[in-house]
């Protein structure tokens, strides 16, 4: 923690949004990890990228170090767009995807097939007792394009 603030300090959180990550700090370039203010409490949002243009940010608990929430977006992700060919997969393999991602099997409040930037893609929410997952996935390939954790 910092000295007298009682707060876990900017590297704490760096280190806790890359462990969950599972990346190293020489795997990303740092855009921003800033003291703010949500809900009442001091966060860190903290936002940082990888070489292949993968985007992170979390959301961590001033005062406990703990992750509130955090996202992931494949920035400019190339997969099949314009020429986007192949079968579409099923909604049960795509709720497969997106709980062994989550790590627990929850309650689907959304699914549907959608087209976004000329892709084919599977949009969602999924819920496991406070935990809300929301998401969007290629919907020939699986790939998680975007994954958003918000822990209410």
């Amino acid at each position: 923690t910092t000295p007298n603030s009682g707060l876990v300090s900017e590297e704490t959180a760096k280190a806790k949004a890359l462990t969950h990550a599972g990346l190293t700090a020489s795997q990303v370039t740092f855009l921003r990890c800033k003291l703010d203010w949500d809900d009442g409490r001091q966060v860190y949002d903290v936002e940082f990228y990888t070489e292949d243009r993968k985007e992170y940010d979390y959301e961590i608990d001033a005062a406990s170090g703990d992750i509130l929430s955090w996202d992931y977006d494949a920035e400019y992700y190339t997969g099949q767009a314009a020429g986007q060919t192949g079968s579409y997969l099923s909604e049960a393999e795509v709720r497969q995807i997106v709980e062994d991602r989550a790590g627990v099997s929850g309650t689907f409040r959304e699914l549907h097939l959608d087209r976004d930037d000329g892709r084919v893609v599977y949009e969602g929410e999924m819920r496991d007792g406070w935990t809300e997952y929301e998401f969007t996935l290629d919907a020939v390939t699986g790939t998680i394009l975007e994954w958003d954790v918000d822990r209410h």
